[in-house]
């Protein structure tokens, strides 16, 4: 056998009750970038110290994912205000897709509180700004549109501001790390429109996700198309996912019954699909980031990770790292295999490492949608908790 189960990931993934922190921060520092760092500021409040919610981070030693934490050096005192009125900081606005959704995406949580024509706090983010060029990252609108949202809603400041009143929500999922149910409820509400109920796992034909006409990026399988090769001549579905709107990504992970590829930023498309999908992926290494593990708990994914044994590596080519499949047939036909057997395939059994992972007990559902928003500003300077 050349695939190996890969059962063990770094990081950690806890699974998290209930719903994120809302922290209301009063006279708040939103800083911009600096001349001489590469990073963007986290918010801080009056004393110049770190609002945590505000922070990105990955693994659970909270490791900065892209943020500077400390009060920068050389910024002097910040006495411009912003306008008057409620904000609510959404991070980072991120150009790369999975970063998008995982980074990003993951504030937009108390979106799905406000009811319809409540006064929303004004939307304040870290981005590229009006100058943007949008059409570059096309699923940035789109998601935003499914929100009600275009990115005109998105407010940046050029220069640090002091905010009188902004709210700062926990992150509803941070790499490597936890995640909280409301990540899966609120992309599955953006990308619910994408399909009918009835498409669900109408087309048995397998399909597999494809990076041979990548030419630049993070990771690949160099030799990734000797797989691919024979695979489509057994009737898999081979896709190029970047040459699919988002839409059409969403809904080909809704028809098809079984999803194969090479682990990446395509497979957290299932976090806007149906629960329950049944995925094959080709890891590169043994040890996974548990990111892929909190998507696969947060939505009920059936997957099932395995490394090809013998793989090799070098860089460069466009790409920072390139694996190369020591056999690439047998690896297809050990897939052709194991898609044959998926539905008695074993569930992840994450024993050989206990420490990798914890899953909260009795996760409640969601509660229903209700106005939460007028009253948030007043139970927050009350010492009550916000949305949930």
């Amino acid at each position: 056998m050349i695939l190996q189960r890969s059962e063990a990931f770094y990081g950690r993934a806890e699974v998290r009750a209930g719903r994120p922190a809302l922290r209301l921060v009063e006279d708040a520092h939103y800083l911009t970038h600096l001349p001489h760092l590469d990073k963007v500021p986290v918010i801080f409040d009056a004393a110049r110290r770190m609002v945590p919610e505000s922070l990105d981070h990955h693994s659970g030693d909270r490791t900065p994912t892209w943020q500077t934490t400390a009060w920068p050096e050389g910024q002097g005192p910040v006495t411009e205000e912003a306008p008057e009125g409620t904000y609510l900081y959404l991070g980072a606005i991120h150009p790369h897709y999975g970063h998008f959704v995982i980074n990003t995406l993951a504030r937009f949580w108390p979106l799905l509180d406000f009811d319809e024509g409540a006064l929303r706090p004004t939307l304040l983010c870290h981005g590229p700004g009006l100058g943007a060029n949008w059409q570059a990252t096309p699923f940035i609108p789109e998601i935003l549109g499914r929100l009600g949202l275009s990115v005109m809603d998105l407010a940046t400041f050029g220069r640090p501001m002091r905010i009188r009143t902004l709210l700062v929500p926990q992150a509803a999922l941070q790499q490597d790390d936890y995640a909280f149910p409301v990540m899966a409820d609120l992309c599955r509400e953006i990308g619910r429109g994408y399909y009918a109920p009835e498409e669900v796992d109408a087309d048995p034909q397998p399909v597999y996700l494809s990076k041979t006409r990548l030419t630049h990026g993070v990771r690949r399988f160099a030799n990734e198309a000797a797989v691919t090769e024979v695979l489509a001549r057994e009737g898999v579905r081979i896709v190029h996912p970047e040459l699919l709107s988002f839409p059409e990504q969403v809904r080909l992970f809704a028809r098809h019954r079984v999803i194969l590829g090479a682990n990446g930023s395509a497979f957290h498309t299932l976090l806007f699909a149906p629960p329950g999908r049944r995925v094959i992926a080709l890891a590169d290494r043994l040890k996974l980031s548990a990111t892929y593990r909190l998507i696969d708990l947060i939505t009920g994914t059936r997957a099932h990770y395995y490394y090809p044994v013998g793989t090799t590596s070098h860089v460069g080519d466009g790409f920072t790292v390139n694996f190369s499949f020591q056999d690439p047939e047998a690896v297809a036909a050990e897939l052709l295999a194991k898609i044959a057997r998926i539905e008695i395939l074993r569930e992840h059994d994450l024993r050989a490492d206990p420490g990798a992972w914890h899953l909260s007990p009795a996760i409640p559902p969601l509660p229903p949608r209700q106005g939460r928003w007028p009253g948030v500003l007043e139970r927050l300077r009350g010492g009550r908790p916000g949305p949930g």
